[in-house]
């Protein structure tokens, strides 16, 4: 069973007892307390010669400086056959890194861990230190010249992390181990250090490989439904005015509206049939005018053909592709985040097809030979629906030995090696533009009348735009925003493969490739 610390003034009676002496001399009566008081060496370190190095830790309690074991009152021991229930000594060493630093930092001592593979994710506070190779089936005594304490998840995570906060951490003879990232856009990161001041020696820092970025989402591969036709024209002498009135007319198909989200297309209204002659078309929206019927049926200067159809309506304008992916991404107390291609346009409807002109009746087409109007023209068509665009390709992840954010880094004696940055994910696919409505027929003449005019088809709705392709994950032995890191001794950086740029969509038909990542040694973030 753990001990409880007694309070810090039940500890300073203590040392000022035995000040003379060092707390090394407690082996005859207090040398037991001392283990379960606030450590002793922490409270007599400044004091006397020596002084400390890192994390607070002094001289006497560094393994790499001494010939043989640290003592039980340097800190908390942990190695992975230990039981987090234990007293945190060498005889009794916890479990869990997170067991001993917890219990490390509420002691302000430092964490001795044995040179063996902790399977957890690890995060160090300010001020504490951390000393592993340590060959803990040996007497503890220090072996990290030849043997680390290697901190390795599994998973994806950031195996070892310094958070912000007073004093400087120190961590000695460690190998950090990040696992391939497998979430897509995920980052694979050995160390971050966020805000905080950290001495990193004779360590190790190895990241996996990033994850390609998620693709982007395509947009439905079903063409929208056709446009709906215009409408028929009125045949000749159809509601007939008894009359037999000269001014007597019959309306053109009416306009039909094909609504596509929040835009419309209309097709033209159909020109009227008249006594005297027929009206023209109108315009749809936008959209060609149909000629007017106009001129004695009998001079056989008017017909569809030459002009009395209703032209039809122009293409819609496909949407804008997506904006590709670029940049280096931005680097946070979170990690790594690139950049996503953007979204491509929505394509936009095509023109309503303009009316169909209307024909001139007569004095004395209708039966009984009463005059009455020509028949009318249809309507044109409503342009087709704009497809639906594809969407923007994601990130791919990152590859990072040490990401220092707004951090003081000093490396002594290193290794850091980056994998591969993840590939950038491709840009969705477009969906094409419906078609158009096909015109309204015109109606039919009567008594030698002509027959009135169609509508013109309504025009194809514009392709979406496609994706643009995600930027490619970069790798990077060491990435930092604010100070650039410090190297001393023998300190190596290699850095792996940055991840391509991922394609625009519909098989990058807009040439919107996102930019590749970047590999480097160092690289400074904005």
């Amino acid at each position: 069973m753990k001990k409880t610390p007694v309070t810090w003034f039940m500890c300073l009676s203590v040392v000022g007892s035995v000040a003379a002496s060092g707390c090394d001399a407690l082996s005859i009566g207090l040398a037991s307390d001392c283990e379960y008081l606030l450590t002793c060496p922490h409270l007599l370190s400044g004091s006397g010669s020596g002084g400390g190095d890192g994390g607070g830790a002094p001289e006497g309690c560094i393994p790499s400086k001494l010939t043989s074991a640290a003592e039980d009152t340097c800190g908390i021991f942990v190695s992975v056959s230990g039981n987090d229930e234990g007293a945190g000594t060498k005889a009794e060493p916890v479990r869990t890194l997170s067991e001993a630093i917890a219990r490390a930092a509420e002691q302000g001592n430092s964490v001795y861990a044995c040179a063996e593979e902790f399977d957890e994710a690890a995060e160090v506070p300010a001020g504490l230190a951390i000393f592993g190779g340590l060959d803990c089936a040996n007497g503890w005594r220090w072996i990290g010249e030849t043997a680390k304490t290697v901190v390795a998840p599994g998973e994806e995570a950031i195996a070892l992390k310094v958070t912000r906060g007073e004093g400087a951490a120190r961590i000695e003879d460690v190998s950090a181990r990040a696992a391939d990232a497998r979430s897509p856009g995920g980052s694979s990161i050995a160390v971050l250090v966020d805000g905080a001041e950290a001495e990193l020696v004779r360590c190790e820092l190895i990241a996996g490989n990033g994850a390609d970025g998620a693709e982007g989402e395509d947009a439905p591969s079903e063409v929208p439904t056709q446009a709906p036709p215009g409408n028929a024209g009125m045949d000749a002498c159809s509601d007939l005015d008894t009359s037999g009135a000269p001014d007597a007319a019959l309306p053109g198909g009416a306009q039909v509206e094909n609504a596509c989200g929040g835009a419309l297309s209309i097709g033209g209204e159909g020109g009227a049939g008249r006594v005297n002659n027929g009206g023209g078309g109108q315009v749809g929206e936008p959209g060609a005018l149909g000629a007017a019927g106009s001129g004695e049926p009998a001079a056989g200067d008017w017909s569809c053909a030459a002009g009395g159809t209703g032209q039809g309506g122009d293409n819609g304008p496909a949407g804008e592709p997506g904006l590709a992916a670029s940049g280096l991404g931005m680097l946070s107390s979170s990690g790594y985040v690139g950049a996503s291609g953007k979204a491509g346009g929505m394509g936009k409807p095509g023109q309503g097809g303009g009316g169909g002109g209307g024909a001139k009746g007569g004095a004395s087409i209708c039966p009984g030979g009463i005059a009455g109007a020509g028949a009318s023209g249809g309507s044109g068509g409503p342009g087709g629906c704009g497809g639906l665009p594809g969407q923007g390709g994601g990130a791919g992840g990152a590859s990072i030995a040490l990401a220092s954010v707004e951090g003081k880094v000093t490396l002594k004696d290193c290794v850091l090696k980056a994998g591969n940055g993840g590939k950038g994910g491709a840009g969705g696919d477009l969906q094409p533009g419906g078609a158009g409505g096909l015109g309204g027929v015109g109606g039919m003449g009567v008594g030698g009348s002509k027959n009135a005019c169609a509508g013109g088809q309504g025009g194809q709705g514009g392709n979406g735009g496609p994706g643009g392709g995600g930027l490619g994950g970069p790798s990077l032995a060491i990435a930092y925003r604010g100070e650039a890191v410090r190297q001393e001794g023998q300190t190596t950086l290699t850095a792996g493969t940055a991840g391509a740029g991922g394609p625009g969509g519909s098989s990058n038909v807009a040439e919107n490739t996102g930019a590749a990542g970047v590999a480097e040694e160092e690289q400074a973030f904005p």
